[in-house]
């Protein structure tokens, strides 16, 4: 039996003695693991490591470092093994630059959606909006658009063959030739007012289901948030944001900001009850250093307070080194080009390698100097921002302290403020983005200039898709032209059909996903210059921004040019002709070049190539690790990639139903390929939170407006009349696009996130991708120094108590 004290399996270290609250300058070296100075890891060495390197990759794949026990069984099972693989020595180790471990345990590619929990809320949530899109459109196809396709190719008599009108005169734009693509549209009963009036009832039908289905996946979203932010700790949940904190030094204890502010914080949670497992676990602990014989002190309930500065001299340091060791590479591969060896002293000694050195070391002395300054916390009042992220042992704390202080918008407007004042001043307390969520760099920037930026940001898209417009009226009226040509063949009696036409529908197809993708590239350059606080703020942004703009090039500008310039709905060369082949174009190009993914060939390509020059590379240490990362997956892109085609098939859906399948094909066919490369073939860089999703269901509730309009233009066009049922399903759609329905649903369905269990922090963090202190490019390399001693600190520790206490 052991003789560990009750409580103590969920005591893995020894608290007291941990170097949790950040150490001072004098204490550990600023700079020294990523500066090039250190033998421990030297980020701008050249020749670089490529066992470092191979550590990097490895360390930045999609896995978890639990294992269960089934996976511990396998472990071991491979480490008695003669043969064990490269990646498995790996596994455990701790990258020197970015301080994460390899992963014990690699998602598969059928793995349940719970399982990406730990990159975040948002990386399941993700996967569950796929399936919620391709539940939609299986509503959507058998509430109304199965009726529609069938009634159009049983009853449909609007459309006829060539042959019947051989040598006669035709009208090229109203002559609707039967084919494929005309039979199965609306297009092909447009004169069945019979059939169309029931079609209406069947999609207010389709659309008040909708309604009623966004609110079950909001139901379930949050949920599905609920529990997994209850079985997953982040360090966010042990964070709170601080913002308008005094930035004048002016009665600080010893000038120091962090740790005044860590003192205050430390006295007011005071007042906060302890739990009973929190109490039992400080006892267990009490117990442990008696029996070790070591100095019985209290655990602090706030463990580190990381400062949020203006970074822009650090910036241009970094990219004045990046300037110098750009020259340097170019000196080196001259002398390698002459056949000289990378370590001979000949190289080394060379007068100007070594003058470029000793100017790349003077950098990084300047870099040092400041972030020492920015980890002492003391003379930064130039570039301290007022905000912080405060970090604590104990979940609970965070909980009660944001119940007590957080205001909303709302309240804000009525002038109330939190209880939490500091110096005078009333503390603004927020919940925290993740830590990789910060865009440390931007926080800086005034919300005056954000407005600034965000406005012109709109204006240059508007400029972008004005020149998309002209690109593609320009392929229809070519298009016209070719139909008018087989017009005027068909009166000669040359019924063969004109190739023409087909291949510019296909050619204009291709064109828009082509136009697409450059727009998705040029509308991530205006994101990034509005500068976001958060990657999810930035994310929103440029998923909105590009699955709009996207959606009007592909569907609203074709419909435009069609309706009011050439005046070509369903003639040879019209709006439905060539929609159909859009939609087939984007169901599955797409999703075969994900496939194929260049992105991944190429890294592959480049990694080889680099290899074969061995210590002849003149890539630094950081530049090979960026190499043998997988290419990173992008959530914006995918969710614009999505949002885009649900608005497309909702603006075509009642004139071309075919769309409603083709469509969900290509999403389950893009939901697989997303699992297989984030399994296989991506580096995720970010926590994705789950305020990501629940925007992107508010972006996607714009597909019921767009349906309803739709629907009642195309009765329009077809019967010259608007039916009561298109009224309704108008009002119905706008009015659900418009209401805040997030709200209506916490109001309907009242759900609380629970924790799971009640540990410290030094415990939980071993399920942290990242912290606060690791990410703040102010202080991230020291942290991340302290953060692997701190690790194998751990280690050490266990199996000593291990051992103590008789466990094995």
């Amino acid at each position: 039996m052991s003789a560990r004290p009750s409580g103590y399996q969920q005591f893995k270290d020894e608290q007291v003695n941990i170097s949790v609250n950040r150490q001072k300058p004098e204490e550990v070296q600023a700079g020294i693991l990523c500066k090039g100075g250190s033998t421990d890891f030297a980020i701008d060495q050249i020749p670089p490591s490529f066992e470092l390197a191979e550590l990097h990759g490895q360390a930045w794949n999609v896995g978890t470092t639990k294992l269960s026990k089934r996976q511990q069984r396998r472990l071991q099972k491979q480490k008695n093994s003669i043969q064990q693989n490269n990646q498995n020595e790996l596994i455990g180790k701790i990258c020197g630059c970015c301080a994460r471990q390899v992963p014990n345990h690699l998602l598969s590619i059928g793995c349940n959606n719970r399982d990406y929990s730990f990159l975040g809320a948002g990386m399941p949530l993700y996967f569950e909006y796929i399936k919620s899109c391709i539940l939609m459109l299986l509503i959507m196809f058998v509430t109304s658009g199965d009726y529609n396709i069938i009634t159009n190719i049983a009853f449909g008599t609007s459309c006829r063959m060539l042959e019947d009108h051989k040598g006669q005169e035709i009208d090229e734009k109203s002559f609707c030739q039967l084919n494929w693509v005309t039979q199965s549209s609306l297009a092909n009963k447009r004169n069945g007012s019979e059939f169309i009036d029931l079609q209406q009832m069947l999609n207010l039908i389709s659309m008040i289901t909708l309604i009623i289905l966004f609110q079950y996946f909001r139901k379930e979203q949050r949920a599905f948030d609920a529990e997994i932010d209850s079985q997953t700790q982040y360090a966010s949940d042990f964070t709170i944001y601080l913002k308008n904190i005094p930035t004048d030094p002016t009665g600080l204890q010893n000038g120091d900001f962090d740790d005044d502010l860590k003192n205050y914080m430390e006295q007011y949670v005071q007042k906060f009850p302890k739990l009973p497992e929190i109490i039992d676990y400080e006892q267990d602990r009490k117990q442990y250093q008696i029996q070790t014989k070591k100095p019985n002190k209290d655990l602090r309930r706030v463990v580190a307070v990381n400062l949020c500065y203006n970074l822009d001299e650090q910036y241009q340091l970094e990219l004045q080194k990046q300037t110098k060791i750009t020259e340097k590479q170019k000196i080196l591969s001259n002398l390698y080009s002459q056949g000289k060896d990378p370590l001979s002293s000949e190289v080394k000694l060379d007068p100007q390698v070594t003058e470029i050195e000793n100017e790349i070391q003077s950098i990084e002395g300047q870099l040092e100097a400041l972030e020492k300054k920015f980890i002492e916390g003391k003379d930064v009042k130039n570039y301290f921002l007022g905000q912080a992220f405060v970090t604590f042992q104990w979940e609970n704390d965070v909980q009660l302290l944001l119940e007590e202080n957080r205001v909303s918008k709302l309240q804000k407007l009525f002038g109330k403020k939190s209880k939490l004042v500091y110096r005078g001043v009333n503390l603004v307390v927020e919940e925290p983005p993740e830590p990789t969520d910060v865009y440390w760099e931007n926080l800086h920037i005034t919300t005056k200039s954000k407005i600034f930026r965000r406005l012109f940001g709109y204006v240059i898209t508007a400029i972008i898709l004005i020149v998309c417009s002209g690109l593609i009226y320009w392929l229809s009226a070519i298009q016209a032209e070719s139909a008018e040509e087989q017009a005027q063949a068909v009166k000669r009696g040359d019924l063969s059909p004109n190739l023409k036409v087909k291949v510019i529908a296909q050619v204009a197809s291709i064109s828009i996903i082509v136009i697409n993708a450059i727009l998705a590239m040029i509308i991530k350059s205006v994101s990034l210059f509005e500068r976001f606080s958060t990657q999810t703020g930035y994310n929103i942004s440029l998923a909105s921004k590009s699955s709009m703009a996207q959606f009007i090039n592909t569907a609203v500008i074709t419909f435009a040019i069609s309706t009011w310039v050439t005046k070509n709905i369903y003639g040879a060369g019209g709006l439905v002709y060539n929609q159909t082949y859009v939609f087939i174009s984007n169901a599955f190009i797409p999703g075969i070049v994900q496939l194929l993914d260049a992105g991944t060939i190429s890294k592959w390509l480049f990694t080889y190539l680099e290899k074969k020059k061995g210590n002849k590379s003149t890539k630094t240490q950081k530049q090979l690790h960026d190499l043998y990362e997988k290419p990173i997956f992008d959530i914006s892109t995918a969710y614009a990639v999505i949002l885009k085609n649900m608005y497309v098939v909702a603006f075509y859906a009642s004139v071309i139903p075919l769309a409603l399948i083709i469509t969900c094909v290509a999403l389950v066919f893009h939901y697989w390929v997303e699992k297989y490369n984030i399994a296989r073939r991506r580096t995720i860089k970010y926590n994705y939170s789950s305020y990501m999703s629940i925007e992107m269901i508010e972006q996607l509730e714009l597909v019921l407006p767009i349906y309803c309009l739709t629907n009642l233009w195309w009765e329009y066009v077809f019967l010259e009349s608007i039916s009561v049922e298109a009224i309704i399903g108008i009002c119905l759609g706008v009015g659900n696009a418009i209401l805040p329905m997030h709200e209506i649903n916490e109001l309907m369905f009242s759900m609380k996130s629970e924790i799971d269990e009640h540990l410290p922090i030094q415990e939980a963090e071993a399920a942290f991708l990242t912290d606060y202190c690791r990410e703040n490019p102010a202080t991230a390399e020291t942290s991340r120094q302290e953060y692997k001693k701190r690790v194998e600190k751990h280690k050490e520790q266990k199996q000593n108590m291990d051992k103590m206490f008789g466990d094995s």
